[in-house]
């Protein structure tokens, strides 16, 4: 379990806070850009294991890592040949094969035994480092985060036909904040729940241009996110 909580978090922080705007269209325009994106996808990976560097298994997953993410990106780039072809569809499929992926590791030896306990690090961070459930609760937060705005981006598009620049600001500087705390909020349960309708208060405040069903959406989301994370801490065995 420790592994894949590893390896899920270096996937959620490379496809989503990671993956700026110029990356992405460097990937629309070449197979250059999804080679570029899967190094950033492998050297998040090697940061989350540096307890595996001596592991020649954990090198050739990595090699594989990168292969197979640069092809399965220019091979979704190349679906969407006119703005319309780009579809909510197609992200979930994509998104689905890449966690697919993940999976693969456990048929690599380094996957068994991935704890750090060298000097690069500073000895009071490897409490977190080494915290699978404090990795989920950080993964979950930023898949609620940042694929929170890819969510609603394709929600507007696909569902709503809206297309307001403004909205994406929002959702990118207000939303991500939102949507983490309320994963944080989940997993902190009790009275912290009372947090919620604080923070939907503020998404309405500053609203202006804001339709309502993109604060239900993002509520919801991030919620759903929160508790499986709380699932996952509970009764996964770590």
């Amino acid at each position: 379990m420790a592994a894949l909580a590893r390896l899920f978090l270096a996937h959620v922080v490379a496809d989503f806070p990671l993956q700026f705007d110029g990356v992405f269209a460097w990937k629309k325009r070449s197979y250059a850009g999804c080679l570029a994106h899967s190094v950033i996808h492998a050297a998040m990976t090697v940061l989350f294991f540096l307890g595996s560097l001596r592991s020649y298994s954990f090198w050739a997953y990595i090699i594989l890592l990168i292969a197979v993410h640069s092809y399965q990106d220019y091979t979704k780039v190349n679906l969407w040949k006119n703005p319309e072809d780009d579809k909510i569809s197609y992200f979930l499929i994509d998104q689905f094969l890449h966690v697919a992926f993940i999976f693969i590791a456990l048929l690599f030896p380094f996957s068994s035994d991935v704890a750090y306990y060298g000097r690069l690090l500073p000895a009071e961070w490897l409490i977190l480092y080494n915290d699978t459930a404090f990795l989920n609760i950080l993964s979950g937060a930023l898949l609620a985060g940042w694929g929170g705005v890819v969510l609603l981006y394709y929600m507007d598009k696909s569902v709503y036909k809206v297309e307001i620049d403004e909205l994406n600001r929002f959702e990118r500087s207000y939303g991500v904040i939102e949507r983490a705390l309320v994963v944080i909020i989940v997993m902190k349960s009790g009275l912290w729940y009372l947090l919620m309708p604080c923070l939907f208060l503020l998404r309405l405040s500053g609203m202006r241009r804001q339709p309502l069903y993109r604060g239900i959406i993002s509520l919801v989301f991030s919620s759903l996110v929160g508790f499986c994370v709380y699932l996952v801490n509970t009764y996964a065995a770590f």
